[in-house]
């Protein structure tokens, strides 16, 4: 009857090493007041600055994020990703430098990426009715 002890020990001893090998990686995921916002792998919300209003002329949401990325990682994926969903971006008027601006039925989105480090920057996300 030691036979299957042993086999239910091997297996938890391989699947402990499964554990252990697979990446961290956050998965992407989505802003909790906007439901069609991805959130890029590696940021998380902070909880500062979370609210949304909506208005008869549309909603205001304002969340921000940080992570252990790089601000131009940061810019490629909602430069990448953004347009998928239906956002056009607004080059013409990203006036400073770490500022992305997209439009999409009525409404303006402001990505300001802010450096808090070398290696931790600061994603501020802001909705506003254009």
């Amino acid at each position: 009857m030691t036979f299957p002890v042993r086999a239910k020990a091997a297996a938890l001893f391989v699947a402990g090493l499964l554990a252990f090998a697979a990446p961290t990686f956050a998965e992407p995921g989505y802003l909790a007041l906007v439901e069609d916002m991805p959130l890029m792998a590696g940021l998380a919300e902070t909880g500062d600055g979370g609210v949304i209003f909506d208005k008869p002329a549309g909603r205001i949401v304002r969340s921000v994020a940080e992570g252990d990325v790089a601000p131009a990682s940061v810019r490629a994926f909602y430069a990448e990703t953004l347009p998928q969903l239906g956002w056009t971006r607004a080059e013409e008027y990203e006036l400073i430098g770490e500022l992305l601006l997209f439009r999409r039925e009525g409404e303006q989105l402001e990505i300001q990426i802010v450096p808090l480090s070398d290696s931790r920057t600061e994603v501020r996300f802001s909705i506003a009715p254009h």
